[in-house]
């Protein structure tokens, strides 16, 4: 019986967005919070985490990143930060994370997405672990991705894994999904409920402003094809509101070239300010009365936890799940006013969307958002807590 260094390590698929990362971080977050005593280590490539973390207690390590470029909707490889080639990362990583988990022993691994991790990367270590139990944690709409509905990751996980993290609510969404799952995997998936990172920073930083000071938010956490026409709508809009109507906040990765073009077009309106991704989103998210947002998993567990009316944008992505997701939430929150692919919306639609956000009163949901604990006291039974759910 090996001698374990680490109690849970969870593995976060990265590349593009930052909803693998984000639900990762938040279940580790939880895990400390909840069961102080427990060590977790989480291993990924987004270069992002540290801010994603913010002030709770999570350690990682960090691996070179990958990066995607979108293409017809299509997501492919491109050289990172690191300047190496994609399928060489792979490799590599793939190394690094066969020998963590070889050092590291760990009692649970929680792996993020697939089973086989991004480029295969976790075959290694999953064909070399023997005693670690291995998870799966996969999100509530997974969308046509080929490589989670693949006969590889039907095996892998069959020879290895002993159980699957839903990160949905059957209540919204219905059980096809669930099915899907359960029939690709032959195993039932544990329900969790919705992993929000708004809803576990909360439990740490507790004095959060509410008195809804600030007109709204925007959010754009990436950039794609279509992000610089975009924005220059979104300064359009903004810029044509009263300053009596309060303070817009812009988020964005200001190191993106895509990014820095558009910057002097919000740069003339006073009542826009321009901010760098980073923890402070959520806390001036927490102060908004209302919310411009991409339909990723993050963005919109973020909205519905805070109560803040928002307009969705979705990416056109070839794997259909922000559009499925988006329809099945709009349906079941009010957080979600109204929903545009990116490249349609026009500066009118924007416009009358955010003044009828203005508007807006978020009403009291049922759906489950404490997906995170949920996940937490899963992967603490798992890792030999007694009355994990007591």
């Amino acid at each position: 019986m090996m001698k374990s260094i680490i109690d849970i390590l969870i593995y976060a698929h990265d590349g593009r967005g930052l909803g693998h990362v984000s639900r990762s971080v938040a279940i580790g977050l939880a895990v400390r919070r909840l069961f102080p005593h427990l060590s977790v280590l989480l291993v990924t490539g987004c270069g992002a985490t540290a801010e994603l973390i913010g002030e709770g207690e999570l350690d990682w390590i960090k691996l070179p990143s990958y990066k995607t470029k979108i293409s017809c909707g299509k997501s492919c490889g491109d050289l990172g930060p690191s300047n190496i080639d994609d399928k060489v990362l792979g490799t590599v990583r793939a190394e690094s994370l066969s020998d963590l988990v070889d050092v590291y022993k760990p009692k649970v691994i929680l792996a993020d997405h697939t089973p086989q991790g991004k480029h295969k990367e976790l075959l290694r270590a999953v064909e070399g672990s023997t005693d670690s139990k291995w998870v799966l944690g996969v999100r509530a709409v997974v969308g046509d991705v080929d490589k989670v509905w693949s006969e590889l990751s039907a095996d892998t996980f069959t020879s290895r894994y002993s159980d699957i993290l839903w990160y949905g609510d059957s209540s919204v969404t219905g059980s096809s999904e669930l099915d899907k799952l359960s029939k690709h995997f032959q195993k039932i998936p544990f329900e969790t409920g919705y992993v929000s990172r708004f809803k576990e920073l909360r439990n740490i930083v507790t004095d959060v402003c509410t008195h809804k000071k600030l007109a709204g938010v925007v959010s754009i956490p990436w950039s794609g094809e279509g992000t610089s026409v975009l924005l220059e709508k979104v300064a359009e809009v903004l810029g044509g509101f009263d300053i009596s109507e309060g303070i817009w906040k812009v988020y964005m990765n200001h190191r993106d070239p895509r990014v820095c073009g558009v910057k002097k077009s919000f740069e003339c309106h006073p009542n826009v300010y321009l901010e760098q991704l980073g923890p402070s989103f959520l806390t001036d998210l927490a102060n908004s009365r209302s919310a411009i947002i991409y339909g990723g998993y993050n963005s919109l567990t973020d909205v519905m936890g805070a109560g803040v009316p928002s307009v969705v944008l979705l990416r056109g992505m070839k794997d259909g799940e922000q559009e499925e997701h988006a329809a099945i939430l709009s349906k079941s929150s009010s957080a979600i006013v109204n929903v545009f692919p990116e490249d349609e919306v026009t500066v009118e639609a924007l416009r009358n969307s955010l003044e009828k956000c203005l508007k807006t009163k978020v009403e009291p949901s049922n759906m489950v958002l404490n997906g995170a604990a949920n996940a937490a006291r899963y992967l603490a039974e798992l890792a030999g807590v007694r009355d994990a759910n007591g």
